[in-house]
């Protein structure tokens, strides 16, 4: 999975960024055009337990990487940073809530609501560049009798998408079709793309009514304090301990971060296990068992055959994968079979 972090100027993206991920990328490096780009490993600790458990040679956690994408998105931005949006699966607005007289709000003065539409906006500018530019292109086609029925149906759909963003709206709202959407699929329209919220706060600010808020009143959202934990992150582990316990802090935002995202993303994890290798693996929920086997290697996919399932609840209950047969949990599932978070699949296949 991979989330872009985006925002306008100054609202303290390269700080989130760091403070996310542990990186130490400059900060205020004004007119910077490539994006940073830093993977962390997602925090389970049913994973930690099947490492006791199996001891295996190899444990491999799910991982998130996150993109720091600079400057601000509208129809003007640079090629290059529109393309690394176009990208993510899904995008992180930061969104400033801090005060600091020497680093001055692009827009005056906070106002995260302001801010947050304003991105929102920007967003809907530019995926009405890229459409309108295709769709000139695809008029002039069609107009001379040389339009394919495919670039028809394109030219269609595109027509749909144009109706929402002119007024305003994103594109996930266009109600396309199967093969509308499958058309206009390549273009990676960022208002297309699932979204979450972070309310950057001063620290003397996290607990504050409007801080509160805030929250309350932007989708998806959390609040952290980004210059903080960015200072944490960079200390050692002992001293990150004891700096956490002193300020009250029960855990960096990185996690809690992480269990929202995954929340508004719909995605679950599913594992593996053995003596070679303990691995989760990140699935939309929903997804079934035959597309799931597919996502640990396309072998499995293709000549799928069943799926032996049992749960992690189960297994850490029963203490082995003898009492958890014993007990009459282990199962055999067709390849319809819908994963379930905390399932641990052994997929047998034969091509």
């Amino acid at each position: 999975m991979k989330l872009g972090i985006i925002g306008l100027e100054q609202s303290g993206k390269t700080t989130v960024f760091n403070a996310l991920t542990g990186a130490s990328k400059e900060v205020g490096a004004f007119g910077r055009i490539e994006a940073h780009i830093a993977v962390v490993k997602v925090p389970d600790e049913r994973i930690d337990w099947l490492e006791k458990l199996y001891n295996p040679k190899k444990t491999v956690y799910a991982d998130i990487a996150f993109v720091d994408i600079p400057g601000s998105i509208n129809d003007s931005s640079d090629a290059r940073i529109v393309a690394a949006a176009r990208e993510v699966d899904a995008l992180v607005f930061v969104i400033r809530l801090f005060e600091n007289p020497n680093v001055l709000h692009p827009l005056g003065g906070n106002d995260p609501l302001r801010d947050f539409e304003q991105i929102k906006v920007g967003l809907i500018l530019a995926d009405m560049s890229i459409a309108e530019k295709r769709m000139e292109r695809l008029k002039k086609t069609i107009g001379k009798g040389a339009g394919s029925e495919e670039e028809k149906l394109e030219l269609a759909a595109l027509e749909k998408v144009m109706e929402k963003l002119e007024n305003e709206r994103p594109v996930s709202e266009a109600a396309l079709s199967e093969r509308e959407e499958k058309a206009v699929r390549s273009f990676q329209f960022l208002t297309l793309k699932p979204h979450l919220t972070l309310l950057n706060a001063s620290d003397d600010a996290l607990e504050a009514d409007e801080t509160a808020k805030a929250v309350s009143r932007l989708p998806n959202c959390m609040p952290m304090c980004a210059n903080i934990e960015m200072e944490i992150r960079a200390l050692d582990e002992s001293d990150r301990k004891a700096f956490l316990e002193a300020l009250g802090i029960k855990e960096l935002s990185l996690n809690s971060f992480i269990r929202n995202a995954y929340r508004t993303l719909g995605l679950i994890s599913f594992f593996t296990v053995g003596e070679d290798e303990v691995r989760a693996w990140t699935i939309r929920e929903g997804m079934p068992a035959v597309t799931a086997a597919g996502k640990i290697h396309s072998d499995l996919e293709r000549g799928f055959i069943r799926a032996e399932v049992f749960s992690y609840d189960d297994l850490k209950a029963r203490g082995s994968e003898r009492e958890v047969k014993s007990a009459g949990l282990f199962r055999l599932e067709g390849k319809d079979y819908i994963v379930r978070d905390g399932d641990i699949l052994s997929i047998k296949f034969s091509v």
